[in-house]
């Protein structure tokens, strides 16, 4: 009977607050991973939006050079801070000339250049799209 009676039934209490610190540091974990994939999800939509202002900008190129029907205002409305940041087109080698559109995100300024060679912690604020101009002729 002694022995019974010294015999421990249940949880102690460093157990369960054992148990609770590891849940606490699963849930925390958990929540971290939401945030990242919402950020990482909030940039993907900018940088969709921006491609899209982008491929439009050259589209009206084409069509209407010096037409600029509002594009800078709805860029403006588009991106993050309502910022237009800069929209500029470069020439390239073999006539592929570039379009690259970047914006303000959070605190920082727009990169300067896309794909630039400084490292960040931050996902990159500008999209690059080639294209080259194709004679009717030639099609």
């Amino acid at each position: 009977m002694m022995n019974a009676r010294r015999m421990m039934r249940g949880t102690s209490l460093i157990e369960a607050t054992i148990a609770v610190a590891l849940l606490a540091l699963m849930m925390l974990t958990v929540a971290g991973s939401q945030l990242a994939m919402a950020r990482a999800q909030r940039t993907t939509i900018w940088r969709e939006r921006a491609l899209w202002l982008a491929d439009a900008r050259i589209e009206r190129m084409r069509v209407a050079p010096h037409a600029d029907a509002g594009l800078a205002a709805l860029v403006a409305a588009s991106l993050p801070n309502g910022t237009l940041g800069t929209m500029t087109i470069d020439g390239g080698p073999g006539g592929v000339r570039r379009m690259t559109l970047g914006w303000r995100a959070g605190d920082a300024m727009a990169s300067a250049r896309c794909g630039a060679p400084e490292v960040s912690t931050h996902p990159p604020s500008c999209v690059q799209i080639p294209f080259g101009e194709v004679a009717a002729d030639d099609r």
